[in-house]
């Protein structure tokens, strides 16, 4: 009898491991369990009156040569390279990211003059450095309360010294993406200022639809190669016996039977009194009729008063994710306020004026407002975290795999990299921001 494998959860992770394992030749059955009607987990597109909409300023970009290769083989010709072109918004200016003298040039004088000062300040040892504590004593306490404080405060819902120092190490870096360009303290930062290098970071998207198609692809053939992937199954937890797993619970479609179970749904579905905390994003697909004035693909937003923390413009990844002549906004806003998750639409005349206000948007050019809820996008990196990971039982047969499955803050080049190395037998180290 071929041994059963299920997976859950029809994101990249698990569509790269469940694409792998069925191509792989071996006496195994695959089966993916989704909760969605469609693949492609935080890497799905929505689609409405000729209008695409990612969740997201979805991308692949990559070091790594294995995961480049399967990029490659997944998409075959349906993709286009393209250049990164990505802001933040700071003293009322759009500036270009990673920063440049250009941008930073136009700063107020007070901020450039108190950040210079930070150079010179001695940085205090602590013994259990917080989010707060790594970026006071790699960029200053100045530029910690101009931009990261409020935009991190914001983004997470939590204050920034609750928050674990993983949660700078892996999102404050990894936010500048070529590693080419040094910004891991005020001193490099300053000095990719000063010193520029030449840098054009490229990346991956699909020739048609939005992110979601490459996910599709791999479903795909995931079906081709005799996989299983049941749409619409919400799984509940694993069955088990004598400490090893037998199959997976599900909500609709009973117990599914496992040999062996990788779980890339959120974690705290398996283990709901461990304390593990997920954002939720409520996004707001904005479709326009005429094109607006927006030159950047994606842009950061640190004001503590805006509703969102970014902005993403389908048009500059691929032209044709609108209508001829028309132009939309994805916009991500931290669901942090209940009311907001039962009844999104009364943000929609603050929003409106915020996004006027940054010049994101002329009003009149709003032709639909699309609320979505995207649940436990992001895991929430606490003071605790590592040690709940650490303590957690895992019965036999069970491998936890994915952003949300192992509670690991990372990209879908990550995701699938990390699947790679599974289903080959390899090890994968997840500190990559080391």
């Amino acid at each position: 009898m071929s041994r059963k494998i299920v997976i859950v959860g029809a994101g990249v992770s698990g569509l790269t491991l469940a694409e792998r394992l069925t191509s792989s030749g071996k006496d195994i059955s695959v089966t993916v369990l989704e909760k969605e009607d469609s693949p492609g987990g935080l890497a799905r597109t929505f689609e409405r009156d000729g209008f695409l909409f990612d969740i997201g300023p979805h991308r692949f970009h990559t070091s790594d040569t294995d995961v480049n290769n399967y990029l490659l083989e997944i998409l075959g010709d349906d993709h286009v390279t393209i250049n990164r072109s990505s802001n933040v918004y700071m003293a009322g200016k759009y500036r270009s990211w990673p920063l440049t003298m250009k941008s930073v040039a136009g700063l107020p004088l007070p901020v450039l003059f108190r950040s210079f000062l930070d150079l010179f300040r001695s940085k205090s040892e602590v013994e259990h450095p917080t989010f707060a504590d790594y970026v006071i004593s790699k960029y200053g306490m100045n530029i910690y309360n101009y931009f990261f404080r409020g935009y991190t405060e914001k983004f997470t819902g939590c204050s920034a010294d609750t928050l674990h120092i993983d949660w700078a190490e892996a999102g404050v870096n990894r936010a500048v993406i070529d590693k080419n360009v040094k910004a891991d303290d005020l001193f490099s930062l300053l000095k990719s200022v000063l010193i520029p290098k030449t840098v054009s970071t490229t990346f991956y998207y699909p020739s048609y639809g939005g992110i979601q198609t490459f996910c599709k692809k791999q479903a795909q053939r995931i079906q081709n190669s005799g996989g299983r992937i049941i749409y619409g199954c919400r799984a509940l937890g694993l069955e088990t016996e004598s400490g090893k797993v037998s199959g997976v619970k599900t909500a609709d479609m009973g117990i599914i039977p496992a040999d062996h179970v990788y779980w890339s749904a959120p974690v705290s579905i398996l283990f709901p009194d461990a304390g593990f905390k997920f954002m939720d994003t409520l996004l707001c697909n904005i479709a326009l009729s005429k094109q607006q004035n927006n030159h950047y693909q994606w842009c950061y937003f640190g004001q503590e008063d805006m509703l969102f923390s970014r902005l993403t413009v389908p048009r500059n990844f691929r032209s044709d994710t609108v209508p001829a002549k028309a132009d939309s906004l994805i916009v991500e806003i931290t669901l942090n306020n209940p009311e907001h998750r039962d009844n999104p639409d009364i943000l929609k005349d603050r929003l409106i004026q915020q996004l006027e206000s940054v010049d994101a948007l002329r009003s009149s050019d709003i032709i639909f407002m699309d609320w979505r809820i995207v649940s436990q996008t992001y895991p929430l990196y606490d003071l605790d975290y590592r040690k709940r990971l650490s303590d957690l039982v895992l019965p036999n047969g069970l491998e936890l795999t994915g952003r949300c499955g192992s509670f690991w803050y990372n990209n879908m080049d990550h995701s699938i990299g990390e699947a790679l190395a599974i289903s080959s037998g390899r090890t994968f180290s997840k500190d990559f921001w080391k």
